[in-house]
């Protein structure tokens, strides 16, 4: 094989590496932290009223202006949705297959990503997030999320009761301290 041939089969596979590194670097792995951060950002962004946070963890999502604002921030904040396309379905899809095949998952998915109705990107973000608990895949996604919010609860109980702890237990010291003298 010629020099020339070589050097250009080399920078032709340095090229194919590079590329194939930034198509990954650009989607990472959303996870059911992201996912929550991303409400937690988006529910202070929107300034909605403390009463749909209780509504949300129960994923009841009313179908209202402020709501649907809600849900495409969230969906467009972990780089699963776009304007023009809609939920970017080949990522969701990744983010299941420990539990389904793509075969399986695409077609939901797709059907759910449909705008047949053309509606604006809001309204249609909206409606393609509610079709999909109904889903099979909507079934993972409620326990993965609810399952993260129990720990995330438990965990945030666990750090105050520890902290109550320490202070009752100060507090007592203290007061040992003083019937000593």
């Amino acid at each position: 094989m010629p020099q020339a041939m070589k050097c250009t089969a080399f920078i032709f596979t340095i090229l194919f590496s590079a590329l194939i590194a930034l198509i990954n670097a650009d989607f990472e792995e959303t996870t059911e932290d992201d996912f929550l951060s991303a409400g937690e950002r988006c529910f202070q962004r929107e300034r909605l009223a403390a009463s749909y946070q209780r509504r949300f963890d129960n994923f009841e999502y009313p179908d209202e202006e402020p709501v649907h604002r809600y849900v495409h921030c969230i969906w467009t904040e972990l780089k699963l949705w776009n304007d023009r396309t809609g939920f970017n379905v080949e990522h969701i899809a990744a983010l299941y297959r420990d539990k389904a095949n793509t075969e399986v998952l695409v077609p939901i998915l797709s059907e759910c990503n449909r705008n047949t109705q053309n509606e604006p990107t809001l309204r249609w973000c909206y409606k393609a997030f509610k079709c999909v608990p109904n889903s099979r895949v909507g079934q993972w996604f409620k326990e993965d999320v609810s399952r993260k919010l129990h720990e995330r609860r438990v965990g945030k109980s666990c750090r105050m009761s520890f902290f109550v702890m320490i202070k009752a237990l100060h507090k007592n010291t203290h007061i040992f301290v003083d019937i000593r003298r």
